[in-house]
């Protein structure tokens, strides 16, 4: 017993730490790619786009290696897409290679948040933070889906660890400004969320001489080196200039205003009562833990199981530099730069869940340092907490893998989809179409179809082409498919892909049904 007790005591935080990654990994690989059950349509965008780009050097409106897609007109970040590029290549568009590279980088996040937090305040706030981002209901359901922006959390985090671990002798600092300047063609929220947090920052390290002016100056040039692209983006959307072409890259004008300047109070006619309005949407989601979207979280556990915002609260508190607080000020200051960087977005912008996502590692980085605090008075409260933590987690994971749960998001992810057009286009000899009950199902046949660019692009016509946000959602036809039932009444050898509940419009033709989970498919006898 001695023996095993002093191995135990040698090796524990190994033990912890692998123990603490599998339970992560198990958490995020259980089922995966079957649930959620489907594709979401931004998920079959972004892989469409990656396949084009792959395949044809362009996206799908023909543009030559953009910096941010148009998309659904308002723009899409370009990054996730780039990054899926060899696993579309490897194993084509399907539910698995999209979401694969989010499911290794919500993997990768757990070791990276134990070197931060090792780095920050020991090796004990470093278990605690991998432990809370392991079983985080959050992180956990983040990872098992590929909405693009998804992957800025993960990239902030990487900038933040190298930022945590730079001195004046070596170069974790030029590290973390290039994490930091992808963030920028991950999510739109970074154009605040990025210069925020390097100004509440940088000038404190220079300042304790963790890094030196050299440092600075040189990531200071590639971080903006990096970010010209982008930059040069923004610049022809706010000023309404052309689309520009840099060799092969491509600097888009898009159709619409972009959804940086439509969501973003500075550019509203009511600034002020933008900024309050946005402010109690902030605080209703960080109190409720939910959204409007129920593929964000699984009710009733929330980002990180309810009840746990006024921990949050607590543990911010403890990051800020009172007077009572002697220990690890500095570094305690990181992850309060890193709170008030992500607040910053939430008051520029109206939130959700996703919309929101670079507050939620700094969330369980504060309910870690809340409990690191009052350890030091109550020796037995990590273990407690460990244990009530567990339990819920078990709790979250039956819930998220239960029937409720997939019979949900089987609806909202079109499950059925794919096959359902993969089954019809080759056996109808005429039009195929498809119920108008869902939206943006055309990008379904981009997937499967995978037509150049140059066979559809000078016939597009958009149903709703003036929606100021999002006018590419629905076409009326692209080649043989039209997205609107009455479109195929006249040709009787049409096809029809309908919702369960739907039937073809002419009850005077005879139909041979095949049923793909939540779609129907009619041939013509």
């Amino acid at each position: 017993m001695k023996t095993l007790n002093t191995f135990f005591v040698r090796w524990q935080t190994l033990l912890l730490f692998s123990a603490i990654l599998i339970v992560g990994i198990f958490a995020r690989t259980w089922e995966f790619a079957s649930l959620p059950p489907g594709l979401n349509v931004d998920e079959a965008s972004i892989g469409t786009e990656a396949y084009y780009l792959y395949k044809y050097g362009m996206d799908r409106y023909g543009m030559t290696y953009p910096v941010h897609l148009i998309s659904w007109g308002s723009g899409q970040n370009a990054l996730y897409a780039y990054l899926l590029i060899p696993f579309v290549a490897l194993k084509g568009i399907n539910a698995f290679s999209v979401r694969l590279p989010m499911m290794l980088a919500g993997i990768f996040a757990m070791p990276l948040i134990f070197v931060a937090g090792r780095r920050l305040l020991g090796e004990k706030f470093a278990l605690l933070a991998m432990f809370f981002l392991a079983i985080s209901p959050w992180h956990i359901v983040n990872s098992r889906w590929a909405v693009e922006s998804n992957i800025m959390p993960f990239l902030f985090l990487t900038g933040f660890t190298a930022l945590t671990l730079a001195d004046t002798k070596n170069w974790w600092f030029l590290v973390s400004s290039i994490f930091f300047a992808l963030c920028l063609y991950a999510y739109g929220t970074a154009y605040a969320g990025v210069p925020v947090f390097l100004l509440l920052t940088v000038p404190l390290l220079l300042k304790l001489k963790r890094i030196t002016p050299a440092q600075t100056v040189i990531s200071a040039a590639v971080f903006t080196m990096l970010a010209f692209p982008i930059l040069l983006f923004l610049a022809v959307n706010t000023l309404k200039l052309e689309t520009l072409h840099l060799g092969v890259i491509t600097i888009p004008r898009l159709p619409v205003e972009a959804r940086y300047e439509t969501m973003a109070a500075v550019f509203g006619e009511s600034p002020f009562a933008a900024v309050a309005k946005n402010t109690r949407i902030l605080f209703d989601v960080l109190w409720t833990q939910s959204d409007a979207f129920p593929w964000n979280f699984v009710t009733p556990y929330g980002y990180f199981y309810t009840y746990t915002f006024p921990l949050v609260l607590l543990g911010f508190a403890l990051t800020l530099p009172f007077k009572f607080i002697h220990e690890k000020r500095p570094e305690r200051w990181l992850i309060a730069a890193w709170m008030l960087a992500a607040v910053v977005v939430g008051i520029i912008h109206p939130i959700n869940l996703t919309r929101f996502n670079l507050i939620f590692t700094p969330i369980l980085l504060c309910i870690a340092l809340l409990f690191i605090d009052l350890d030091k008075h109550l020796p037995k409260l990590i273990p407690v907490i460990t244990v009530i933590f567990s339990v819920a987690f078990v709790f979250f994971t039956r819930a998220y893998h239960g029937e409720e749960y997939k019979k949900v998001t089987s609806a909202l992810f079109n499950e059925g989809i794919v096959p359902a057009i993969e089954y019809a286009a080759p056996k109808s000899k005429s039009l195929v179409c498809f119920t108008d009950e869902h939206y943006s199902l055309y990008i379904y046949v981009l997937l499967t179809q995978k037509f150049h660019p140059s066979e559809y692009i000078h016939d597009l016509e958009w149903i709703d082409p003036t929606d100021p946000a999002d006018p590419a959602r629905t076409l009326l036809a692209l080649k043989q498919f039209r997205f609107k039932p009455d479109d195929c009444l006249s040709d009787p050898d049409a096809a029809y892909i309908l919702t369960l509940r739907e039937s073809p419009p002419n009850p005077n033709i005879a139909y041979k049904e095949k049923k793909f989970t939540k779609f129907v498919v009619y041939l013509p006898k």
